[in-house]
């Protein structure tokens, strides 16, 4: 996000002792929203997706009416919009902006995807929830098991911003039966780092962080609108090719790996480090074959690869 520094993101309860380095997927995924005075952020009665972090201004809450004067007024570091992404309900108030603000702007997943992520994050949260409660507890009126919300917008991965492993698991599902039924390749490239375990021993967890970012991004930079790109594990990403065999899949991961590996990453405190080396497993479906085949094969592929040394490609 354009114009947001670290100064900024410190200064929000949220993110108080969160490291900000470690959610660096998460801030990109957010955007920033310029409110004009008077501009109603949240409708009451109205779904909310979304919760918003205040840089700068100040917002006023109304839980009836616009015209009542304001029962709560939030300065900058402050959040709303928590209650109704919880509780899954309408809006119980209306918040206006009294002011121009600066808001980040944060989707629902993207919130329990922080949560799940990082120990601070999730404790400054109820921090902010016992604060609500204890002016207002009438706010908080469902009763879905919180739980069952983790589980469900668990898709988001806080250091890349990719999606992950469950959200995968159904687009893979579907992607295969649209190619199945069109008759159309459907090809999977696996990526995995290599040697990143003795990396991150060597650099520093911190420096690992940074390479698995700049990775990330470098791969999703270089793709179709309509590939498809997630965080598969530690260090591994899947990419799906629609309509891509496996000899076009083969050019693409050629030209991925070369590039990707040529990007040194700058860390946060301006040294470089030599850029870990990346095995890549192919495959493509089959007649006869499941989804579960598809992955097997491509998981073979990169065994493959690592057997035979690493950085290269097998497929």
């Amino acid at each position: 996000m354009n114009n947001i520094s670290d100064a900024d993101l410190r200064r929000l309860t949220l993110f108080r002792s969160v490291n900000i380095e470690s959610i660096q997927g998460v801030i990109d995924a957010c955007t920033l929203r310029l409110a004009a005075s008077g501009e109603v952020i949240i409708h009451a009665g109205s779904p909310n997706r979304h919760i918003y972090l205040l840089l700068d201004g100040h917002l006023h809450i109304h839980p009836h009416c616009l015209s009542e004067e304001p029962v709560v007024v939030l300065g900058p570091g402050e959040m709303v919009g928590e209650m109704s992404v919880i509780d899954q309900q309408p809006a119980s108030a209306n918040v206006v902006a009294a002011e121009p603000c600066r808001i980040i702007v944060m989707e629902e997943d993207i919130l329990w995807s922080l949560i799940q992520s990082s120990h601070e994050a999730a404790r400054n949260l109820l921090f902010i929830l016992t604060s609500r409660l204890r002016h207002a507890d009438q706010l908080i009126t469902s009763d879905v098991p919180l739980g069952e919300e983790f589980d469900h917008y668990e898709n988001v991965d806080a250091l890349t911003g990719l999606r992950g492993r469950k959200w995968l698991d159904h687009v893979i599902q579907r992607q295969f039966l649209r190619s199945m039924t069109c008759g159309e390749p459907l090809s999977m490239v696996l990526i995995d780092i290599d040697h990143f375990k003795a990396f991150n021993s060597k650099y520093g967890h911190a420096y690992g962080d940074r390479v698995l970012y700049a990775i990330s991004q470098n791969l999703s930079n270089r793709l179709r609108p309509t590939d498809i790109i997630a965080r598969y594990g530690g260090d591994e990403f899947v990419i799906l090719l629609p309509n891509f065999s496996i000899s076009a899949a083969r050019e693409v991961a050629e030209r991925l790996h070369r590039e990707v590996v040529n990007a040194v990453p700058m860390m946060p405190d301006g040294k470089s480090v030599p850029h870990p080396t990346l095995s890549i497993g192919l495959a493509e479906i089959g007649t006869g074959r499941s989804a579960a085949n598809l992955e097997s094969a491509a998981q073979a592929a990169l065994d493959c690869a690592k057997k035979n040394g690493g950085d290269c490609i097998v497929g």
